[in-house]
């Protein structure tokens, strides 16, 4: 992991390698930072019988790895074995504790679709789009999909435009924006977005289309916006090309 965590427990010879994220972890503290970064992309599942054998084995610590799996059988839920790392590792304050112990049972009362939507959400917030987009494309092909809001599944359409537009993918990121714009109630933001969209790929006759919808002191308001949007944004011809390249590639390995 980067940064530096003063680590007061035994640190292993060999670290325990996050299956999805492939971080390396090595120690107690470690592996509490981890939980308290990532406490959306944490699963039952994340409590295997691999970690209980890595803090017996690697890190001595045999009374955690017991809890652990006494927890594990007896049903607990993962909220109640990240407070029982997190408690156990005494590294962050009572505040801090208290706040993710909120955090965590706040999560668990949320409906599946809800939960993984947080989980997308927490992706986009780390700019790794091309994760984002898979949950937001698994919720979408999710049967459970058909009890959600058209808002919920709206709101999804537009993180995904959101995410296509800033991988450079302007085509699907039209598709999103329009979807949303059909399914949210107020949909005049995304029409915004939509319109810069429109600007930053250089299609004039959408772009002279839907600004029609706008008042013309609101679209040299958004105009002067975005001038400095795009002088701010602009690289060089080959960068951006590897930029888009890089994206791309990233997305069909998510997709595959």
């Amino acid at each position: 992991m980067s940064g530096l965590l003063l680590c007061s427990s035994k640190r292993g010879e060999k670290p325990y390698v996050i299956a999805e994220s492939g971080e390396e972890i090595w120690s107690l503290e470690e592996l509490c930072y981890y939980l308290y970064q990532n406490i959306y992309h944490v699963t039952e599942d994340f409590f295997s019988p691999e970690l209980i054998t890595y803090l017996r084995e690697e890190i001595a610590l045999e009374e955690l790895a017991d809890n652990l799996s006494v927890g594990i059988n007896g049903g607990h839920s993962f909220a109640e074995m990240v407070m029982m790392i997190c408690e156990t590792a005494n590294y962050y304050d009572k505040e801090e504790l208290l706040l993710l112990k909120n955090r965590l049972y706040a999560f668990v009362t949320l409906s599946r679709p809800e939960r993984l939507k947080l989980l997308a959400d927490s992706y986009m917030e780390k700019q790794r789009y091309a994760q984002a987009l898979k949950r937001y494309e698994d919720l979408l092909s999710d049967r459970s999909k058909e009890a959600c809001e058209a808002t919920f599944v709206g709101r999804i359409h537009h993180n995904m435009g959101v995410a296509y537009a800033r991988m450079l993918m302007y085509h699907e990121a039209e598709k999103h924006f329009k979807k949303a714009c059909e399914l949210l109630s107020s949909p005049d933001s995304i029409k915004k977005e939509l319109l810069l969209l429109y600007y930053l790929s250089g299609d004039t006759i959408r772009y002279k289309e839907l600004s029609a919808s706008f008042s013309e002191k609101q679209r040299e308001q958004m105009e002067e916006e975005w001038i400095r949007i795009k002088s701010s944004a602009i690289v060089g011809e080959g960068r951006r090309e590897t930029v888009i390249e890089n994206w791309k590639q990233e997305y069909r390995r998510q997709m595959s």
